[in-house]
């Protein structure tokens, strides 16, 4: 039994030894890095977002009497001239109403016509010293009350002649119905506010995107600036625009503000139509022959992929503080969840420049080593850089080729990226 168990001990003391062995003589994991380019070219800075599409000029036409609709001469998509009719309110009353008021202005021009009489013959009485002035007086007021209630029995004929051409509905421009609420029978009632019963169109070959703004990218739209932008029916296709007027009115919901600006489109094949969601580029700044860098390599941070003591030593040889000093995590594509281009970002602002922003390359031993950048404008995906050290052609980190140890980008903030505006 002694003589087993001896055997056993020098079997476990012969393997740990051939696993010390092994693991000294291991050869140490070298960090394969993914390498880009930096590259001289032109960079457009856009601004995302996204609004709904409406024709460039749209009527709301309404009722300015009540009644029920007798008739519909339109429907929907129907083209209507200016001035045409469109509905019918029914006219029994407004029409016993003109009758009644035209009896009345008959009365009194009888009453008009009776007291000129009266007040001539009071006159030539009055020349023959035949009646006193007194009641000359009164056969004058008789007629110029009588005067009066004719204007006003004239005034209400007409304001009844008015609600009776109100019964008939016509288009104030022409164009296309996009929208109709009423049918036969229904009843309309203005009395508080004017009913909406058609929407028109006047040219649906002209149309507009109202896209709601950030406060923070506002201040980067400017009129005449090219828009860009699709919709979901097509989504292949991309509609050119122009920003034709940038609203000063603050639209606050649940404290986020947010401004109008209205692109105007030209929709001459009739794609378009209103009510569509349109997902807008508005490219607010461009620039030509700079230099730049995909935005991941101002967000990749290689501390997480070196041993302890060069990440130690890097930090040192970096200097100490700023957001981008070494510490973070950053995964091998150097896409953030919030930076330029991610999966949440809705726009590509402006950067703010600051003195801790930089790139990573490989130095003379191997190791990575920081260069101090200036951040200029981004497209999303690449981001111009300027600085002493940074030249075309100059190769930085962006990533690593294990994807075992790729296990995500960390967020901007932690990683320290450039600062948006």
């Amino acid at each position: 039994m002694k003589g087993k168990t001896w055997i056993w001990l020098g079997g476990i003391a012969i393997v740990a030894g051939g696993v010390a062995i092994y693991m000294l003589n291991k050869p140490k994991e070298v960090v394969k890095w993914r390498m880009a380019t930096v590259q001289r070219g032109n960079l457009k800075q856009r601004i995302s977002a996204s609004g709904t599409l409406s024709g460039l000029i749209q009527v709301t036409v309404g009722s300015q009497v009540s009644g029920s609709i007798s008739n519909l001469y339109v429907d929907y998509n129907s083209q209507v001239k200016k001035g045409q009719p469109i509905a019918q309110i029914d006219t029994t009353v407004y029409a016993a109403t003109v009758q009644d008021a035209k009896a009345n202005v008959s009365k009194a021009e009888t009453a008009v016509a009776d007291a000129q009489r009266q007040l001539a013959r009071a006159r030539r009485l009055s020349a023959d010293k035949l009646i006193s002035q007194q009641e000359l007086d009164a056969a004058q007021v008789v007629a110029d009350r009588g005067a009066g209630d004719l204007s006003s029995a004239k005034a209400t004929l007409q304001k009844a002649q008015a609600n009776l051409d109100y019964c008939t509905i016509t288009a104030p421009v022409s164009g296309v119905v996009v929208s109709r609420s009423i049918d036969v029978g229904q009843t309309v009632a203005a009395s508080f506010s004017t009913p909406n019963l058609f929407v028109i169109a006047q040219d649906l070959t002209k149309m507009k995107v109202e896209a709601s703004i950030d406060e923070a990218d506002i201040g980067q739209v400017k009129e005449g600036q090219r828009a860009l932008f699709t919709v979901d029916s097509y989504p292949e296709t991309q509609f050119d625009g122009k920003v034709n007027q940038v609203r000063l009115e603050p639209i606050i919901v649940q404290n986020v503000v947010n401004y109008k600006v209205v692109v105007q489109v030209s929709n001459d094949e009739l794609k378009l139509r209103p009510g569509m969601t349109a997902n807008v580029t508005i490219w607010t700044k461009s620039k030509d022959d700079v230099l730049k860098v995909p935005s991941a390599a101002l967000r990749f941070n290689p501390s997480s992929f070196l041993p302890a003591e060069e990440a130690a030593a890097a930090k040192k040889a970096k200097g100490p503080g700023g957001p981008n000093s070494l510490g973070g995590k950053a995964g091998p594509g150097g896409a953030g969840p919030g930076g330029p281009g991610g999966p949440s970002g809705s726009s590509s602002r402006g950067m703010v420049p600051r003195r801790d922003d930089r790139v990573w390359i490989l130095g003379p031993n191997g190791k990575p080593k920081s260069v101090v950048v200036t951040v200029g404008i981004t497209d999303g995906q690449a981001t111009e850089i300027s600085g002493e050290g940074v030249s075309e052609g100059m190769q930085v980190l962006v990533g690593v080729e294990d994807p075992k140890r790729a296990t995500g980008a960390a967020p901007l903030a932690a990683t320290g990226g450039p600062r948006m505006r």
